[in-house]
């Protein structure tokens, strides 16, 4: 499993740095999987220094074609729940979330949640995660 999982945390780092239109320092994805439901966004920081950025609000910050920033968001969620299915086929307990936490120097880390999510709302769930990762 290592060498599948480091392939995709690589794609994963390399996805988000395409996704992301400024220099940046920081970035926290999650990625949730329960109940064929799934989702991913994810905040990053700018490097001038200013607060945390909504990967939903790029497009409009900067003039951006929404349709082909949210198809590459997709693919970048696909991507994460691609580690879901090297769990499964490793005989792993599959994870419920997972937060991918990137600095710009390459260095990262991973949670993995194991937390039923199936009667939690949606916008609840964003800011537990929020407050959890210290994003404001």
């Amino acid at each position: 499993m290592a060498r599948k999982a480091e392939e995709i945390y690589q794609a994963l780092a390399n996805q988000l740095n395409d996704l992301i239109p400024e220099p940046w320092e920081k970035v926290l994805l999650y990625v949730e999987d329960w109940n064929d439901s799934s989702t991913a966004y994810f905040f990053y920081y700018p490097a001038e220094g200013t607060g945390p950025v909504l990967s939903h609000d790029i497009p409009e910050r900067f003039e951006m074609d929404s349709d082909d920033f949210e198809m590459k968001e997709y693919e970048l969620g696909e991507t994460g729940l691609s580690l879901q299915r090297v769990f499964r086929d490793d005989g792993l307990t599959p994870w419920t979330s997972f937060t991918f936490i990137l600095e710009q120097n390459g260095q990262f880390k991973v949670d993995y949640g194991y937390e039923d999510l199936s009667e939690v709302d949606p916008g609840e769930q964003r800011e537990v995660w929020k407050a959890r990762y210290e994003i404001e």
